[in-house]
């Protein structure tokens, strides 16, 4: 049973991030091998080490957070090199803002919260639903997660240094400096203690609209970035953003399944209608129906499997603030 929790969360990791946002479409993870090759090892084997490294630290939920900050390091920093480029970001509101020692700090900081959350909390806890017997038990030796670390991380920063395909090369200076903020992101989030909360009942509707509410803080950085505004006005109102959302979760007692479950199906739509959105500005309406088609009813699939398959005993009762 170990090997089908590895794999389903390899194969939620590797699939639910790119496929919600639009950036990698379902055809591709079938019909280009080599494209999936890497995504498996950027987020499905990436995800499955820092889910490992997280059950042996014995951290709670704000340490896997904190070490999904660092995982997006080794993933936009290392691997898409996003984080060194001044211009030409994934989202373009980003460019030319907040660059310093080689690295685009702003976009650094709110992609690190959003793939923290979706490409490796929302998917070791939906997975742990599937599992929860095996929840809180290592799943792999850990030599062989070490060995498996430290490969990865080679191949990373050899990849880093090399011209990507558009011909972005990373310098040694600004991987010195990605390797040492992972570094400092992984020992941190080692040393937040702490265990998942037991699950909590809830309706079905709130907290779902409260993961889709997270479209309007996204979209209000993205407006504090493309006004060039203060660093510290950006970064307080992400701290804010984070905290707000954090309180909130803890408070409601959606930090548990269903919870959290259904505040994840609220995130991954608002990334979908966003894709789409994207995709109709840039004159492919039909890409952006079909993605949105797609996208949402595979959303739907999965989280009505693992969200709500116990729904007549955990998901139709109130929740209690703590």
């Amino acid at each position: 049973m170990k090997k089908k929790s590895i794999f389903a969360l390899m194969a939620m990791a590797t699939v639910v991030p790119e496929l919600f946002t639009g950036s990698t479409p379902l055809p591709a993870f079938i019909l280009n091998p080599g494209l999936l090759l890497l995504l498996i090892l950027g987020y499905g084997v990436a995800v499955l080490l820092v889910r490992e490294l997280w059950v042996h630290c014995g951290a709670g939920l704000g340490g896997l957070f904190v070490m999904g900050m660092g995982y997006s390091l080794f993933n936009e920093g290392l691997l898409a090199k996003t984080h060194i480029l001044i211009q030409n970001l994934p989202i373009k509101q980003y460019d030319n803002y907040g660059y310093a020692l080689g690295l685009s700090f702003p976009w650094m900081a709110g992609i690190g919260v959003w793939h923290a959350c979706a490409s490796v909390l929302f998917p070791v806890l939906l997975t742990h639903r599937l599992f929860p017997e095996f929840s809180t038990a290592p799943w792999m030796n850990g030599k062989l997660a070490g060995g498996l670390g430290a490969l990865l991380l080679a191949f990373g920063c050899a990849g880093f240094v090399h011209p990507s395909a558009k011909g972005v090369t990373g310098t040694p200076a600004q991987l010195v400096e990605l390797l040492t903020l992972m570094l400092l992101l992984f020992g941190a989030g080692a040393m937040m203690k702490g265990r998942v909360p037991d699950a909590a009942p809830t309706k079905k509707l709130w907290p779902f609209l409260f993961g889709l509410s997270v479209k309007l803080p996204f979209l209000g950085l993205m407006f504090l970035a493309a006004r060039k505004a203060p660093l510290v006005v950006f970064f307080g109102a992400l701290a804010a953003v984070v905290g707000f959302y954090a309180w909130q979760l803890q408070r409601r007692r959606w930090l548990a399944m269903p919870g959290m479950g259904l505040f994840a199906l609220g995130w991954y739509l608002h990334n979908v209608l966003l894709a789409a959105f994207f995709l109709t500005m840039m004159g492919k309406p039909l890409l952006a129906a079909t993605t949105l088609a797609v996208d949402a009813a595979v959303m739907v699939a999965l989280f009505r499997y693992v969200v709500c398959r116990e729904a007549g005993t955990d998901a139709a009762v109130p929740a209690k603030p703590a």
